[in-house]
């Protein structure tokens, strides 16, 4: 008999390891999974005739992947690292960033909930009739310069868009913020 399935178990074994070591420094998570991966190598090739139990066997012989991890973490006295907790500083963030960005935006640096990278901050820098709507990498979204001969249709059309933009964009921006909180928290919860 042969384990027709054994790959498949194996490697839904390694993908819930990678999942419980989400958390473990990088080279101590890929070296947890390759000790692993080598542990389950040498039992098979000890197997005379391998067949899809004796393959679970082996993997029950392991334990559970959050099990292994945590015996690695307790082994290198590495701490379980907790899923933060959204408080009143990422509430007021949301809050005060439609109606006094200045201070939402600092707020939102303050809280470790978003990297700053994460979030893209909507600025408008105004030098006479020209505006240029920045992103947080510095990259302009959107450059409107009317000629200076006047207001045209075009000017109006980009004056117009311009205000609808400076209005609105800190408003898309909480939404955005309140949402990525939510999901951020999920993400963590399923992670740990």
């Amino acid at each position: 008999m042969t384990a027709q399935h054994a790959d498949q178990l194996i490697d839904g074994y390694l993908a819930r390891l990678r999942v419980a070591a989400a958390d473990l420094p990088a080279g101590v998570r890929q070296e947890l999974i390759e000790d692993v991966r080598t542990h389950i190598a040498e039992a098979r090739s000890r197997e005379s005739d391998e067949t899809d139990a004796s393959v679970l066997n082996i993997l029950d012989r392991l334990g559970e992947p959050a099990v292994v991890v945590a015996d690695t973490r307790e082994r290198l006295g590495l701490r379980t690292s907790t899923p933060y907790r959204p408080g009143l500083l990422e509430v007021a963030a949301v809050i005060l960033v439609p109606f006094f960005w200045p201070i939402g935006v600092i707020l939102l640096w303050m809280s470790p909930a978003w990297h700053w990278r994460g979030v893209i901050f909507a600025t408008a820098q105004s030098g006479g009739s020209c505006v240029t709507v920045i992103e947080g990498t510095g990259q302009a979204i959107q450059n409107g310069c009317p000629a200076p001969a006047g207001p045209s249709v075009l000017a109006t059309a980009l004056s117009i868009v311009a205000a609808i933009l400076i209005y609105t964009l800190p408003l898309i921006t909480a939404g955005y913020l309140a949402l990525r909180l939510r999901w951020g928290r999920r993400t963590q919860l399923a992670l740990g």
